[in-house]
Formats: structure tokens, sequence, C-alpha cells
């Protein structure tokens, strides 16, 4: 397996792990902005990071 396979599964784990873990909590009306922050963020970074290792 490639790096860049390895690297994009652990980001969509990454991603995946968090959608579910946001379905099954429930949360007030604050913590969920919050999380939605961080979250766009983190969909930031992560494609950041793809768009580097493909043009490698």
């Amino acid at each position: 397996m490639s790096t860049k396979s390895v690297i994009g599964a652990a980001a969509a784990g990454v991603v995946i792990g968090a959608i579910a873990g946001m379905m099954i909590d429930p949360i007030n009306d604050k913590q969920h902005k919050k999380i939605h922050k961080c979250a766009n963020n983190m969909f930031k970074t992560i494609g950041t990071i793809m768009d580097e290792l493909m043009s490698m």
C-alpha cells in the first residue's frame, strides 16, 4: 500500500469517526456551533494535506 493511500484512509477514518460521534452523542447548540467550527477547520486542513500529497 502506498503512503498516499494510507494517509487518505486515515483522514477518511477520522472524518467518518467524528461524524458518527456527533450523531450518536446529543449535544446542545453552543457545543454544536463549537464542533461545527472545529470540523470546518479540520476539513480545510485535511484538504490542504491531500492537495500537498497529490502534488508530490
